[in-house]
């Protein structure tokens, strides 16, 4: 998955923290400070229970070939 930016100089920011990160100079939780701050977060899909009406009313197809 690409990472996307708030902004190009938060690209920056986060590549330099990357770089950091690797030789050991900030910690996982700095990383994900960097991450939270730098990042575009896509909001979650929520799972729904609840069948849309364009669902309801579609028939399979083995109960169309078979004319119910």
């Amino acid at each position: 998955m690409e990472k996307k930016y708030q902004s190009e100089a938060l690209m920056v920011s986060h590549q330099s923290a990357e770089s950091l990160f690797r030789l050991g100079e900030i910690s996982e939780s700095e990383m994900r400070e960097f991450d939270e701050m730098c990042l575009v977060h896509e909001p979650e899909e929520k799972y729904n229970a609840e069948p849309s009406a364009e669902l309801e009313h579609r028939q399979s197809p083995l109960t169309l070939s078979l004319g119910n």
